[in-house]
């Protein structure tokens, strides 16, 4: 029995001699195995702010019969420029038929990122042989996954002009920029977010629509809106002199999907969806009624324009 062993070594022996000199050319223009490459999860959805990570199960099939180990490397050969891909061991070794899950971490480099837009990325797992000095080839293995951006929700209000004066019983518009910094299609909703008391008022448009900010665009889409008060008055001659500060709300729902893991896979979440695509904006304006209110004022002042002009007819007359 130990001499059977003793002669199976000497016979591999020598073909690995052979293979390494009289068979090298043709050795090296034939693929000794080939690598594989699977993620266990694609798409992956990636939140704003957030990271995260995959598996990507990588192994080695050998064609001929041999023991040899593999040298393997793994490249990314494409990539969306907003994201960062990095494997936890890039290079390792493994055995015929072994297989080995490579953690690959991905995190955004660019916030600003469109929901629901898919990119691809695409890894090369490479392997080779050494024997006998020389490295033999091996089929290199691909896998791409596809990632994209969760919808963030992100408004602001700005008014031009917070503090106003008027007098009573006239109108008095605060022109109000809704601006959408979120990743996503969003609809805001305006409210006052408490009865202005006397006050009248009127939001135009009460609900508008803004689309998703352009990546690495500095300037957000926006849309203007308008809120008109009314001063109050009495319903005799009176004298009106008090601020009214007033409070507008924006309430923003995004109206892209947000994704979250479930085990293998992620399913568009149904708990959380109203706490991560929902935003609330405000903004406080103040406004001074100052002056008299003589009910009919408008009405006296035209009558005594009449009563002056016919006096004056009546003047030239005589």
């Amino acid at each position: 029995m130990p001499r059977k062993s003793l002669a199976l070594g000497v016979i591999f022996g020598v073909a690995v001699l052979l293979s390494s000199s009289v068979l090298s050319p043709v050795a090296d223009a034939l693929d000794w195995g080939a690598m594989n490459a699977s993620p266990n999860v694609t798409p992956y959805y990636i939140d704003r702010y957030g990271s995260g990570s995959l598996t990507l199960t990588v192994g080695y099939s050998a064609f001929f019969f041999q023991y040899f180990p593999v040298w393997v490397e793994i490249n990314i050969v494409q990539c969306p420029s907003w994201l960062t891909v990095t494997p936890s061991q890039k290079t390792f070794v493994l055995q015929k038929g072994e297989s080995k899950g490579i953690k690959i971490g991905l995190a955004l480099n660019q916030q600003d990122i469109q929901a629901g837009d898919l990119q691809t990325v695409e890894f090369e797992v490479t392997g080779r042989i050494i024997l006998g000095g020389e490295l033999r080839q091996v089929a290199t293995g691909k896998a791409d996954i596809q990632v994209g951006v969760n919808p963030y929700t992100q408004i602001t209000l700005e008014i031009a002009k917070p503090i106003e004066r008027t007098a009573p019983d006239r109108e008095l518009t605060f022109p109000i920029t809704v601006k959408n910094w979120g990743n996503a299609q969003t609809t805001v909703t305006l409210s006052l977010t408490d009865d202005p008391g006397s006050w009248k008022y009127i939001i135009n448009p009460q609900q508008i629509i803004l689309p998703a900010k352009k990546p690495g665009d500095t300037n957000p889409t926006e849309q203007v809106a308008s809120l008109t008060l009314t001063s109050p008055h009495g319903t005799v001659i009176s004298y009106h002199n008090a601020w009214q500060g007033i409070a507008i709300q924006a309430v923003a729902r995004t109206d892209g999907k947000y994704y979250i893991l479930q085990g293998d896979h992620f399913e568009v979440s149904q708990q959380d969806k109203e706490k991560v695509t929902i935003f609330n904006g405000y903004a406080t304006m103040l406004a001074k009624n100052k002056g008299f209110y003589v009910p009919g004022f408008d009405s006296i002042l035209l009558i005594g324009a009449l009563v002056a002009i016919a006096m004056v007819m009546r003047k030239k007359k005589q």
